[in-house]
């Protein structure tokens, strides 16, 4: 895939993101910020595996 493609789709998928994983990713709290950055990969991932 083409990597401008996957730049899209990663940013896509971060956009539909809910405002309060937004939110917790910007947490002082190191935990919240890695639940925060786990769901965005989990978005991320799925977002490339429905466009193959």
């Amino acid at each position: 895939m083409h990597p401008d493609l996957v730049h899209a789709v990663a940013l896509a998928a971060i956009s539909k993101a809910l405002e309060g994983t937004k939110r917790k990713k910007v947490s002082p709290f190191r935990r919240r910020r890695h639940e925060a950055e786990e769901f965005m990969a989990a978005s991320v991932v799925a977002a490339l595996a429905q466009r193959e």
